[in-house]
């Protein structure tokens, strides 16, 4: 006689516009940060693009700063990458990444065209040291996985920079092959430091031998 109301349809389809939604925001925000910065990227400005209610962005987000920290956080993500099976051809897999990549120097160019803001330079300085610096220099390891971290970064900004952002024509034509084949091998120096350091546990071991081969 009485029927329930069909609500869970209607809150998955709610959830799916949702959804879209603040995908359309971010992917809006991404376009415009990069290439305008922070300062000259307005709220009304990004839902325009992504076709939204300007309300929608305070909704998703709570203010302009919080939207740009969500865009950096969706687009900077380093973690595919740090898997110990790729390590033997991290540079090749990295400079892939970089050069082959249509967005590569989204994220670099949204952190350089808002540096003037200190809120969006904050977020900027904060989310490379988490998201890329640390996880890198973890998975680096010894010797001194931090500043290894440290120098690929300001390998990898400097290539997109004068790739990119404030073109070189050296780095133009056929000569850009030859420049990616240097910073592949570069790349891979840097991550191939760490393997002339033993593991923990073996320098251990080889104290041990050393011990047993003096007291002997």
């Amino acid at each position: 006689m009485y029927r329930s109301r069909p609500t869970e349809p209607k809150r998955a389809t709610r959830q799916r516009d949702a959804e879209r939604t603040r995908t359309a925001i971010l992917d809006a925000a991404q376009t415009l940060f990069s290439t305008r910065g922070f300062t000259n990227t307005g709220v009304r400005e990004v839902a325009d693009l992504a076709g939204v209610n300007s309300a929608l962005v305070g909704r998703y987000f709570g203010s302009k700063e919080g939207l740009f920290r969500a865009t950096l956080e969706r687009v900077i993500d380093i973690s595919p990458l740090l898997r110990e099976d790729r390590r033997h051809r991290f540079g090749v897999d990295m400079v892939a990444a970089l050069c082959d990549s249509q967005d590569a120097s989204g994220p670099l160019a949204m952190m350089i065209l808002s540096a003037a803001d200190p809120a969006a330079h904050a977020a900027s300085v904060e989310f490379l040291q988490t998201k890329v610096i640390a996880p890198l220099a973890r998975w680096l390891g010894p010797p001194d996985g931090e500043g290894r971290a440290a120098r690929l970064n300001l390998l990898w900004t400097g290539f997109l920079t004068s790739w990119k952002l404030l073109p070189s024509q050296p780095l133009a034509g056929a000569r850009l092959a030859s420049t990616r084949r240097w910073l592949e091998a570069t790349t891979q120096a840097i991550v191939d430091e760490g393997a002339a350091c033993p593991p923990a546990g073996q320098k251990l071991l080889m104290r041990g031998v050393v011990g047993v081969g003096r007291a002997t």
